[in-house]
């Protein structure tokens, strides 16, 4: 295998997008809304020319008043999982040549403080795509992996360690070198940062740092001392310089800046929120907000001048859940 015709597979290189549907939290207040989160997403991603596949438990079961606001074309898959966070257990993706290969690993739900069972099984059901490296042995997050087509991947170390107590760093950064041994991974960075307050996924990059494409880089920031991750996001920012410094492939860092008026508390908790949580697609971008700072996102994303169609959706249900907007997702 020639790791020249093995390339990483980012999100913004992708046009369809897989999603599990949260029948196991009809039981809960802010279902509805988190199925208004979905309805939304399809309308967006039939806009914008985005293909869907959706898995259900029981398609009869679900068949008439909510698959219809789906779009019409969308593929349903059933099965039954134990949660909604595909993004971090179905696998990332590279290509080689004209066909995506998946880099499997193992799904722990977050050190085991959830049911995973069903979640890690998920990949053999769908089947959409060859098997190409196995990381045995090796338990890693979607969320917590972000890639460059040109051969860039990010990752937190501290949540890697965190969900893999039973192996060493040393066998860790081994697993690493076998990717970069077999893709054509010229850089990998490793910032080590604890999680945001109200994140249980011990601090995946997706909420930190965002590539918008091959060579610029959206990080967590804050100048607001009154902020609760003022102090996380001072850290980050010195990390992140660094990685510039030494990236031959990074040529831009935009800092999305947050403040206390970004703080979102349901039920006494804080809600792990961040606007680097977005999704981006071939086509477009969705950014996640909520009721408070919608417009205030929409003028700070303006900005930004990004190169395609974006749109600012209200994720509170998400976030109630202990996850966000990209979380929702997997790019494929």
């Amino acid at each position: 295998m020639s790791k020249i015709a093995n390339k990483l597979y980012a999100d913004y290189e992708s046009n369809h997008i897989m999603m599990i549907f949260p029948w196991m939290h009809q039981k809960y207040s802010y279902f509805n809304d988190l199925v208004a989160i979905y309805k939304k997403l399809s309308e967006i991603f039939y806009m914008n020319r985005v293909k869907q596949t959706l898995i259900f438990p029981n398609k009869k079961k679900y068949n008439g008043e909510i698959l219809d606001f789906f779009a019409d074309n969308i593929e349903i898959i059933e099965y039954e999982c134990n949660d909604i966070w595909i993004r971090d257990y179905y696998p990332k993706l590279y290509t080689n040549q004209k066909n995506k290969k998946e880099i499997n690993y193992n799904y722990n739900g977050y050190g085991k403080k959830y049911k995973f069972d069903k979640d890690d099984n998920l990949k053999k059901i769908v089947n959409k795509h060859l098997i190409g490296l196995d990381l045995k042995d090796l338990v890693l997050e979607g969320g917590n992996l972000e890639f460059s087509s040109k051969g860039l991947l990010l990752t937190n170390k501290h949540c890697i360690i965190k969900n893999n107590l039973n192996i060493s760093y040393e066998e860790i950064n081994k697993k690493f070198d076998i990717l970069k041994n077999e893709i054509d991974i010229k850089e990998i960075f490793m910032i080590d940062i604890d999680p945001m307050q109200g994140d249980d996924t011990n601090g995946h990059i997706d909420n930190f740092i965002r590539l918008i494409n091959d060579e610029t880089l959206l990080y967590f920031a804050s100048d607001d001392k009154s902020y609760h991750n003022y102090d996380l996001a001072h850290k980050l920012k010195e990390q992140v310089h660094d990685i510039f410094i030494k990236s031959k492939i990074i040529k831009n860092i935009v800092p999305v800046l947050h403040n206390s008026e970004d703080i979102l508390v349901k039920n006494k908790k804080i809600c792990p929120y961040s606007k680097l949580n977005f999704i981006i697609t071939k086509n477009c971008y969705i950014f996640p907000s909520t009721k408070s700072n919608t417009d205030c996102l929409n003028n700070q994303i303006s900005k930004l001048k990004l190169d395609k169609k974006f749109y600012v959706l209200n994720t509170e249900a998400s976030l109630i859940e202990s996850g966000g907007l990209h979380c929702l997702t997997a790019n494929i």
